[in-house]
């Protein structure tokens, strides 16, 4: 009997030795893609801060900035432009751009005020037109 209670500790104690390594691995592992996960997103949030301390940016890092493609940034400037030349005036916080020779710049604070100034309106560009 007494071999028996024996044999049954060392057999309980191995599969309770198994499962702590199983276990063990398997957070080692799932910390291991934790720390993967944690370490890219600074990337992300480096870029971000470069480009929250320009005053101004370019066209390209605007459309970043904004999560958009460049024509599209391009397309919300033209529209505003000819609503001003057609109706002389504009209601509202025009895109805050000065050009240098070929170069369109943003005003970073500005292009802030213009989001919020855009979200409040609800306004819609369509095909290069203000709607």
């Amino acid at each position: 009997m007494k071999s028996i209670s024996l044999s049954f500790s060392i057999l309980l104690a191995s599969a309770v030795l198994g499962a702590a390594f199983i276990i063990g691995c398997v957070l080692f592992v799932n910390q291991d893609k934790g720390q993967n996960q944690i370490n890219t997103v600074p990337a992300l949030s480096a870029e971000q801060s470069i480009l929250s301390q320009k005053a101004m940016l370019t066209l390209q890092e605007t459309a970043v900035y904004l999560g958009m493609k460049e024509d599209q940034v391009m397309s919300i400037i033209q529209a505003e432009q000819r609503s001003l030349n057609a109706f002389h005036r504009f209601e509202g916080k025009m895109f805050p751009f000065i050009k240098v020779q070929d170069q369109f710049y943003i005003s970073r604070v500005e292009l802030e005020s213009w989001i919020q100034d855009a979200s409040n309106n609800h306004r819609r560009y369509i095909n290069g037109e203000m709607q």
